[in-house]
């Protein structure tokens, strides 16, 4: 009897190819090489965030504003619409940290209107609190109202090749401006904004209002 060759074992169908993993940057050729390696001391760790602009807005830039603000302007301007318009108009303006670099000029060229105007609006927006003028054309929006996130540009320190840049923070920015002794004090502790009821009349319209009492009062005696 002839001997049969022995039969081999039947293999199990290889299982179906897993789909391919999702495309990543960090499966691009030189990804690893280029990409920026921070190693962090035993027991300290990191968090990404994104950027703090977003395309989903227009010009994309975002910027933080309060509701409760937004709703003050509109109560406690109802009878100044261009102090209303002008800080409607600074808040669209506003770089990193609520600056706003503009002199009274451009405002009112912005606006349409006198340059005595935007004196006034911004004097009594500095009384209340909104706006702190840090030097000749630059203008601080309050971050408690209205905030532009971002980064802004930092001297070189010592040790550093270029210029830096720093987040900027809002608590951190609020600290700042709290313990800077050379800002308005109404900028400082602003916690409380004015009630639109007990708004006093603007000082021009007072004056109009005084001349038309005597006026009618010299009339009629």
């Amino acid at each position: 009897m002839t001997a049969q060759p022995k039969k081999q074992p039947r293999r199990r169908p290889a299982p179906s190819a897993l789909p391919p993993p999702p495309p990543s940057a960090f499966r691009q050729p030189g990804a690893l090489r280029r990409a920026n390696v921070v190693n962090l001391p035993d027991g300290y760790r990191a968090a990404v965030e994104p950027p703090v602009t977003s395309d989903g807005f227009l010009d994309g830039d975002f910027v933080m504003d309060s509701q409760a603000f937004l709703c003050w302007l509109a109560d406690y301007y109802r009878d100044d619409i261009v102090s209303l318009r002008l800080i409607v108009r600074m808040m669209g303006m506003q770089k990193s940290g609520g600056i706003v670099q503009a002199t009274q000029v451009r405002l009112a060229g912005l606006l349409g209107v006198r340059q005595s105007q935007i004196s006034r609006s911004l004097k009594e927006a500095g009384r209340t609190g909104l706006v702190a003028r840090i030097r000749p054309g630059v203008y601080q929006l309050h971050p408690r109202l209205s905030l532009r996130g971002g980064r802004v540009p930092i001297e070189p320190s010592p040790g550093m090749r270029a210029q830096g840049t720093m987040r900027v923070d809002q608590l951190a920015l609020l600290d700042d401006i709290a313990g800077n002794p050379d800002l308005p004090e109404a900028f400082r502790e602003l916690r409380q904004l004015p009630d639109p009821a007990k708004k006093p009349p603007r000082e021009d319209k007072a004056r109009a209002q005084t001349r038309r009492t005597r006026k009618t009062k010299d009339g009629t005696s």
